[in-house]
């Protein structure tokens, strides 16, 4: 079990985290396999937790009125998933985080977080360094959209998350780039 959580304690030991307090954090968590297609946050429910992939693939996005799925942001491994907005504010998530691939996580209870952070200042800059990665992420997002041709925001997507082309179907690209498969169809012929 403890191999899960080996990145997570590398972080934690730069962090600082005594061995005390990290035995508390792996205490409080839970590690668990999430077959593909199974959601870890739905949209319009109330999120109680945080998510570390340690294994697989997750898709962050809304569905609009019409029922359109608009991928906003991936998860891999090595990273965190979660609605943070809706964790820490108490109400429901705007989008879904669903599984791509068979995929291995560490579950981390917010009430968990709550107590690890004042408890200690060193989870406390741990938590807060991992949510300003995850703000910059969303600020870059946004700016891509806002400012990128289809074409940047495809070579931006290839930076942001290497290899992922060869793992997803491309109507999921298409609809994080915020195009049609057939305008992705053209863009990738352009670029043979």
């Amino acid at each position: 079990m403890h191999q899960y959580y080996q990145t997570l304690r590398l972080l934690a030991s730069q962090a600082s985290i005594s061995a005390t307090e990290w035995e508390w954090f792996v205490n409080a968590t839970t590690v668990k396999h999430i077959p593909s297609g199974v959601t870890i946050v739905q949209s319009d429910h109330e999120v109680y937790h945080a998510y570390f992939c340690t294994n697989g693939l997750f898709r962050l996005y809304y569905t609009l009125p019409d029922g359109r799925e608009y991928n906003v942001a991936f998860t891999l491994e090595n990273d965190f998933a979660t609605s943070y907005g809706a964790m820490i504010s108490g109400s429901t998530s705007m989008y879904t985080i669903q599984a791509m691939e068979d995929s291995t996580v560490i579950e981390i209870p917010y009430t968990a977080l709550q107590v690890l952070m004042d408890r200690s200042h060193n989870w406390e800059r741990f938590v807060r360094t991992a949510v300003e990665r995850l703000y910059i992420r969303k600020e870059e997002r946004e700016r891509e959209l806002l400012y990128l041709t289809a074409l940047e925001r495809y070579h931006a997507f290839l930076v942001k998350y290497p290899g992922l082309e060869k793992r997803i179907p491309q109507y999921h690209i298409a609809s994080y780039l915020g195009i049609s498969p057939v305008s992705l169809s053209r863009i990738l012929h352009s670029c043979d």
